[in-house]
């Protein structure tokens, strides 16, 4: 019953809405023009990488909410689908936060490098 429950999960997860491409554009660009603005401060990388996810924790949350149903699609799952859903946004949204960070992390410390 678990697998089935995980399995559905991971199905409905992958047949994301077209809201998740425009989601995921909006907070890169958000994370990526606030660390470009802080190139020349005297700030580590690492806190200007968190700093921009601060700053952008409304796109964070947008793109978490994008990955699998949309509202509607939402109410007419059970408690367990939507307890599997929600783990699996969180595990993605946690992977994709890591990825963007370490990104920005390199461009800060290559634009420096460069300057």
């Amino acid at each position: 019953m678990k697998l089935a429950l995980a399995v559905m999960g991971l199905l409905v997860c992958c047949v994301a809405h077209a809201d998740t491409e425009s989601a995921a554009k909006n907070l890169s660009d958000c994370v990526t023009q606030y660390a470009d603005s802080q190139i020349k401060t005297t700030k580590s990388a690492g806190t200007i990488s968190d700093e921009a996810f601060d700053k952008c924790s409304a796109e964070l949350s947008e793109y978490h909410d994008s990955i699998g149903p949309d509202k509607a699609q939402w109410s007419g799952l059970s408690a367990q689908q939507q307890e599997a859903i929600s783990k699996i946004r969180d595990q993605t949204t946690s992977k994709v936060r890591e990825s963007l960070s370490s990104q920005i992390v390199s461009f800060i410390t290559e634009s420096r490098k460069n300057s």
